[in-house]
């Protein structure tokens, strides 16, 4: 077949169907509806009876940047001679080029700032405006969390990914608007409260590290209308009922672990959270000792708390019994309350008690008891609460060591006075059932808790002895 000359190739114009000309041996022009004009060479391997087709990657043409044709008849030359050698050059040569890209954009990653790796900084990095402190060890798991993929049980169930998973690996500097909003929509299916934290954090660590995205959802310039809101956070209390409270103590006094039951009556006369008194080998929380409690004068402190200060804990003398009850004895270093889960005591104590409170809910409880006892600022206090942003407690109301622990004192005596009442019947705990109850009836009276009498209390009943626990020490 005679070769096509230039002019004989110009003479080919565009049809409504694409269509091809053979150029030399194995060298194919295609022209497109739209006028490009394609180079293809078609090849066989040695060994293979496959034929196979490689498209040159520029277009056929006289001008800048164009393959002429005898430049497009030279590369299929050499193309089919390789291939007559056994060498697939075409397919080397795009593996090659996927390899280089992948190093490139391997090397990018390494090089740039992603979110992963902006958030990991963060959180080593980070220090408080107020008083250069980093970040609490528990903050900076709960922030690494949210990049980790979701891990997979034994049963093979797969948990979700963390908040911020999907956008780990992406550059800081390239994350949109619209990122952000798909991150928080897809967050808000599984629920309000992590949605809004991983936001919280995200737009933490973009302030941080200064990088500004157009039109960013969670900026304070963007538009109400583009904005997301973030829902601030809702506290959801669940104390003991008032008119259950002395019976849960009743039962927290017989309960079969002494020790378990005397951590959770130290966490209900303290209001101190659980991670404060049994800590967390996890984040590196060192439990109270016994060591750290002074016997003789009735007081403890817990070092760098949750809010980063130091807590003193002035016991009342219900809670100095617990404490040297179970400081006899023992090694300073011991841990004062040694457990490992104290749960089964406390759901056997509700079981009795006709309760269902968890730990956190015996913090809710102090502070229920104590609000209608002790002032708010002493509360506050009590609670280990900061108080930096309100200016009257803050800079003007100070308390003694005497006023707060008359403060624990209150609240300790109204918990043994509740005790020492006549015994009332437990309600039957709801039992659950697969088939839901048909709804009605008259909805259950609500208990009211009367401000205690300031004459004195009556005496406990523990089921250990007669006398009450301050009559004892």
């Amino acid at each position: 077949m005679p070769l096509l000359t230039f002019r004989a190739i110009e003479a080919h114009k565009p049809r409504a169907q694409p269509y091809k000309l053979t150029l030399d041996r194995g060298l194919q022009l295609r022209i497109a509806p739209d006028g490009v004009r394609t180079l293809l060479v078609r090849y066989v391997v040695k060994g293979s009876e496959v034929e196979r087709q490689h498209r040159l990657s520029q277009e056929y043409g006289e001008g800048l940047g164009q393959l002429k044709l005898a430049a497009a008849r030279a590369e299929a030359a050499r193309i089919r001679a390789l291939a007559r050698d056994g060498v697939d050059w075409p397919a080397a040569e795009e593996e090659r080029l996927r390899a280089e890209a992948a190093a490139r954009e391997q090397a990018h990653r390494e090089d740039g700032l992603t979110l992963a790796k902006a958030l990991r900084e963060y959180v080593e990095k980070k220090r408080r405006a107020k008083d250069g402190l980093a970040l609490k060890a528990r903050t900076k798991a709960d922030y690494l969390a949210m990049l980790e993929p979701g891990k997979t049980s034994k049963a093979g169930k797969k948990f979700a990914d963390g908040e911020l998973h999907a956008i780990a690996d992406k550059l800081l500097a390239k994350i949109t608007a619209d990122d952000i909003r798909a991150v928080h929509a897809t967050l808000m299916k599984r629920s309000e409260r992590p949605a809004t934290y991983a936001m919280q954090v995200l737009r933490a660590v973009l302030r941080w590290h200064g990088v500004v995205v157009p039109g960013n959802p969670l900026g304070r310039d963007t538009a109400g209308r583009d904005r997301i809101v973030l829902a601030a956070a809702k506290g959801n209390p669940s104390p003991i009922p008032p008119e259950r409270l002395g019976a849960w103590w009743r039962a927290a006094g017989a309960a079969p672990s002494r020790v378990a039951a005397d951590y959770y009556r130290f966490q209900l006369l303290t209001g101190c959270r659980g991670g404060e008194i049994h800590g967390d080998k996890r984040h590196g929380y060192a439990p109270i000792q016994v060591g750290d409690v002074d016997c003789e004068l009735g007081k403890l402190v817990l070092r760098d708390t949750k809010n980063r200060s130091d807590h003193k804990l002035l016991l009342s003398r219900q809670a100095l019994e617990i404490a040297a009850r179970n400081c006899s004895g023992r090694k300073p270093e011991d841990p004062l309350f040694p457990i490992v889960d104290a749960r089964k005591t406390l759901a056997w104590i509700n079981a009795q008690a006709g309760t269902t409170v968890q730990g956190h809910g015996l913090r809710a409880t102090f502070a229920s008891v104590a609000e209608e006892l002790v002032s708010g600022g002493a509360l506050k206090r009590m609670l280990n609460h900061a108080t930096g942003g309100d200016v009257t407690l803050g800079h003007y109301v100070g308390k003694s060591e005497a006023q707060l622990r008359s403060a624990w004192q209150t609240v300790a005596d109204f918990i043994d006075a509740e005790a020492a009442k006549e015994p009332q019947p437990a309600p039957a705990l709801p039992v659950r059932s697969g088939r839901r109850k048909k709804r009605g009836g008259t909805a259950p009276a609500v208990a009211s808790r009367r401000r205690p009498s300031r004459r004195a209390q009556a005496p406990s009943s523990e089921g250990l002895s007669a006398q009450s626990i301050s009559e004892r020490i």
